[in-house]
């Protein structure tokens, strides 16, 4: 129904993303509103939330609707929706820097004028996502030369 393999429903039941009902057996049943969430689940996951994001998202699914709540609520998409804009941008300066590749690579060499225009344009475009302070990674400072490139 969702597509998830078994591994995944076991990992994401262990990690409390989502808590089916067992049987008598110890199998898990899921319920519509199990798959409904783990539909969500897929959507979050192309999203790129994390797994605390996620399980935060259950827990607000499975609360009572009250004003704290919606404000939890309210800041976490809001958060969400500001680092998916983010991404947006740097995946348009992707797109842009395939299309020029693939028009230079449309009956022209590449030359040095050419490797120069896209490594300037790599650059800008690693400095804009090292830069974006939403970026979920981790990179390594420029001024400890001894850490992993």
């Amino acid at each position: 129904m969702t597509g998830l393999s078994a591994d995944t429903l076991r990992y994401y039941d262990k990690e409390g993303v989502v808590s089916p009902k067992r049987s008598e057996n110890g199998y898990r049943q899921y319920e519509d509103q199990d798959i409904s969430f783990l539909k969500n689940v897929i959507v979050m996951k192309y999203a790129h939330f994390s797994l605390d994001e996620m399980k935060s998202m259950e827990e607000l699914y499975s609360r009572k609707a009250d004003a704290n709540c919606s404000e939890i609520c309210k800041e976490m998409l809001t958060s969400k929706i500001t680092e998916l804009r983010h991404a947006i941008q740097n995946y348009q300066k992707i797109v842009t820097l395939m299309e020029e590749l693939l028009s230079m690579v449309d009956g022209v060499d590449f030359d040095r004028v050419h490797m120069k225009q896209i490594n300037g344009f790599i650059s800008q475009l690693f400095d804009d996502i090292r830069n974006d302070r939403l970026c979920p990674h981790t990179w390594p400072s420029q001024t400890n030369r001894n850490e992993v490139l």
